[in-house]
């Protein structure tokens, strides 16, 4: 297997992949699972979802340490939503994962007398990502006469987003060194009244595991994980009624509503380059997807072939999350594939200074049924129009809500046919964004968010 990892550090997936299926035919039963993992990366590194879902439940199958076997199974759960899935077929699995905590021991209920509410967010890492776009104000911005606040790393890495949450919450634990239990144990001793976890099935699921012992008398998932865990463990799950859309049966937590879930707060790198950037005079009307490749399916990329065969010299530009050549070579076999005219579509790997691509592109077709989240966002703060799709469930609604908090509700579809239309009669008519300042007031969606805990915590 060092050979296979050697090509996966080299980004040669397909090599790797070629390799692996080869070794899966004399493997020792103990080490299978291993081999599934790197192939689950291949896969992720070929922006194949389907392949990376199946590796990680194969991985999940054949892992004999229940510690494993969860966080293969969250890597599975999480994969299935870059796929077409049906909202029972996904609670199902969900069920299933939460199987796997029935022989855990959660500590014994304990109730504290805190003058303040101490609210303890735990997540994989407190580094500047697409989530910390949305939940840095509850933890630099908070009622520090009602609330105490600390945040919990799992990693021990930092950059000055870390170094914000440090100087901001009340105190700060890297338990990048210790078990789940020693960690779930640690945070009782303090006293939490709450519990938030942010990472949910991200990362291999590890805040659950730490959640499954119940180290708080109330836990809370949301902001950082887009759909229920499944687990027993976590009591409500914090969203809005425009993406529950009727489906709380599908969630093992129960709901607490807001009135908008979403606030989109830009960073530093963010500011400046809306403020530098300027618009480029383009002959072509160009329209754009700079969401993580996974996220391209082969109904988008229909989609996208009607919408360029009907719009005469316009063009495409893709832009990956990840800086993956494998990717970029991946996303062009699949376009040739798709029929669409490689002369009409620019594909780029990702870049941290991606942002003045914004000014190339006049429309940005969102992907589905997995939409784009912090990308969403940040094209509309960047008022660059966003076409959407929506769906029905909850993980496939969020980037239309985005634009309903932002009084964007008219770029949002609910079918195929829509889309496509609506591409083409937007090319014909474009018209610039004027989008309300709802979806970035993050002053009172730090007071609702808090006020609601505090009804939680009453009412309990």
């Amino acid at each position: 297997m060092l050979t296979s990892k050697k090509f996966l550090v080299n980004n040669l997936p397909d090599k790797a992949l070629e390799r692996l299926k080869k070794i899966l035919l004399t493997v020792n039963p103990d080490e299978e699972w291993k081999v599934h993992e790197l192939i689950g990366v291949a896969f992720h590194d070929l922006c194949d979802a389907e392949g990376a879902v199946q590796a990680s439940l194969n991985a999940a199958k054949t892992d004999t340490i229940l510690r494993d076997q969860r966080r293969h199974f969250s890597n599975y759960l999480f994969a299935l939503h870059y796929l077409n899935i049906d909202a029972e077929f996904l609670f199902e699995n969900e069920k299933i994962y939460n199987s796997l905590y029935r022989d855990t021991e959660i500590f014994p209920e304990k109730i504290f007398s805190n003058k303040k509410i101490h609210v303890a967010y735990i997540a994989p890492n407190f580094l500047d990502s697409s989530a910390a776009r949305f939940y840095e104000p509850l933890l630099t911005s908070y009622d520090r006469e009602k609330f105490y606040v600390t945040a919990w790393s799992l990693s021990n890495l930092e950059d000055e987003f870390t170094k914000k949450i440090r100087k901001n919450v009340d105190k700060y634990f890297d338990v990048s060194e210790i078990s789940f239990e020693e960690i779930a144990q640690k945070i009782r001793d303090n006293d939490a009244d709450i519990f938030f976890d942010l990472g949910g099935h991200t990362e291999g699921g590890e805040t659950l595991q730490i959640a499954a012992y119940k180290p708080a008398r109330i836990q809370i998932s949301g902001i950082g994980y887009f759909d229920t865990t499944g687990l027993d463990a976590i009591d409500f799950y914090i969203t809005d009624n425009f993406l529950v859309n009727g489906c709380e049966k599908y969630f093992t937590e129960k709901i607490l509503t807001m009135e908008n879930i979403f606030s989109f707060k830009p960073n530093e790198k963010m500011i400046q380059s809306k403020n530098n950037l300027k618009q480029i005079n383009h002959e072509n009307f160009t329209f754009g997807c700079l969401n993580n490749f996974m996220k391209i399916t082969d109904e988008y990329l229909i989609c996208v072939k009607k919408i360029l065969d009907s719009v005469p010299n316009s063009k495409m530009i893709f832009r990956d999350t990840t800086p993956l050549k494998s990717r970029q070579i991946a996303l062009t076999e699949k376009i040739k594939f798709a029929d669409i005219p490689i002369n009409r579509v620019e594909i780029f790997c990702g870049r941290d200074d991606f942002f003045d691509d914004y000014a190339q592109i006049d429309l940005i077709l969102d992907t589905f049924p997995y939409t784009g989240g912090m990308m969403t966002a940040l094209a509309i703060y960047m008022d660059v129009p966003v076409l959407n799709l929506c769906g029905k469930i909850h993980s496939q609604r969020l980037g239309a809500d985005m634009l309903r908090i932002a009084d964007l509700k008219n770029f949002i579809v609910t079918n195929v046919d829509d889309y496509i239309n609506f591409a083409i009669n937007f090319s014909k008519n474009p018209v610039k964004i004027s989008s309300s300042k709802n979806l970035f007031d993050t002053k009172n969606f730090v007071t609702n968010f808090y006020n609601l805990l505090e009804e939680v915590i009453n009412f309990d």
